[in-house]
């Protein structure tokens, strides 16, 4: 009796493994799906659940800023936490000189965004060429798309830019996302 049963439950643990999640080949593992988790224990926004806006400033000699302005569109409660990414790209897709920086100030905080909500994050740029760049014309490729990939994000989602070239190798900085006021809650 005690073979039989080894045998019955040896048959269950074979057939338990015949099957494949979701149709996928044998052999194969459906691809992993993540979700970041803040401090808050609220996940972090991703780049599909958000929409992006630029609010250009008041341009000064030589120098430029706007404000990035991202909203939450999904359904649900998201954070925003951080600096993310960001990448100029041409008319034709292709990356123009982007270098990306991160100014300490304001510090990155969790911004919990609802439904409706949105953060800001303050960009700042060159409009006078450096050493090597053009004195005369465009100091770079002009970008009519910035990508931006929020903070401990993989993907990204772009915002039509209309600001000009961005001088000195494609310098932009910028301090961490904060909330935009009305409906703030950090």
């Amino acid at each position: 009796m005690r073979g039989l049963c080894v045998l019955a439950l040896g048959g269950l643990v074979v057939l338990a493994g015949c099957g494949t999640p979701d149709g996928a080949k044998p052999g194969t593992r459906p691809p992993p799906q993540t979700t970041t988790v803040t401090a808050s224990g609220i996940s972090a926004c991703p780049a599909a659940q958000l929409s992006g806006a630029l609010r250009p400033g008041s341009p000064d000699l030589g120098r430029r800023d706007a404000t990035l302005e991202v909203t939450n569109r999904g359904e649900t409660t998201c954070v925003i936490d951080g600096y993310g990414d960001l990448r100029l790209l041409g008319a034709d897709g292709r990356t123009v000189p982007t270098d990306a920086w991160r100014q300490p100030h304001p510090i990155a905080t969790e911004v919990v965004l609802d439904p409706g909500e949105a953060a800001v994050r303050e960009l700042r740029w060159s409009a006078t060429p450096s050493e090597g760049e053009p004195e005369e014309g465009l100091c770079q490729p002009v970008a009519v798309r910035l990508e931006v990939t929020p903070p401990d994000q993989a993907e990204s989602f772009g915002v039509p830019w209309s600001l000009g070239p961005v001088c000195r190798d494609g310098w932009i900085g910028g301090g961490a996302f904060t909330g935009s006021g009305a409906g703030e809650r950090q």
